[in-house]
């Protein structure tokens, strides 16, 4: 068992990016992370551009890059949906697809801001904060992104946007795998 601990804490390690500057208590929180199995509450409601749309996107089995937004904090800013269509873009072009799921909680500035970006992709609307307290997920806008295998597994936490070198990582695990 002491085994098993330690080559999750080295597995944990090994995920932060070297000469990044990351919170003290950072790698115990990806340490946490990672393995966890993701659960989708039955009552995310899917929009595109704030009109009620239908996807499988939460069903579909294989990889998905996760991003959630809580109502604190500056989560225009953080999301840079700009940012997000370059990768969704770019992730286009890989050898193995993966799904891009976006909630986010009322209250949130974001819902008058999605027709500026032209952000035409499903975002999933947590009316009741039930993702983040049925998966007791960090609070860490750091932390609020991370790639989920087909098993709904964390296998990589952190926001890819504006790092490439963490972008890459994310690819590499993707088409990696079988």
């Amino acid at each position: 068992m002491e085994a098993q601990i330690q080559n999750r804490r080295k597995e944990a390690d090994s995920l932060l990016i070297p000469h990044f500057e990351y919170p003290a208590d950072m790698n115990d929180a990806l340490f946490k992370m990672m393995g966890k199995k993701v659960v989708f509450p039955n009552n995310l409601k899917a929009k595109i551009l704030g009109r009620d749309t239908v996807t499988e996107g939460l069903k579909k089995t294989g990889y998905k890059i996760i991003t959630f937004a809580d109502a604190a904090g500056c989560n225009i800013c953080r999301l840079n949906f700009f940012g997000w269509r370059l990768l969704i873009a770019e992730s286009k072009e890989w050898k193995k697809p993966v799904d891009f799921v976006f909630i986010i909680q009322p209250g949130s500035e974001l819902f008058s801001i999605l027709d500026f970006y032209d952000f035409y992709f499903p975002i999933f609307y947590d009316d009741n904060a039930d993702f983040i307290r049925k998966n007791q997920l960090s609070t860490d806008p750091q932390l609020q992104t991370f790639l989920i295998n087909p098993e709904n597994k964390i296998v990589m936490a952190g926001y890819p946007v504006a790092n490439k070198t963490l972008w890459n990582r994310y690819k590499k695990i993707i088409e990696n795998q079988s």
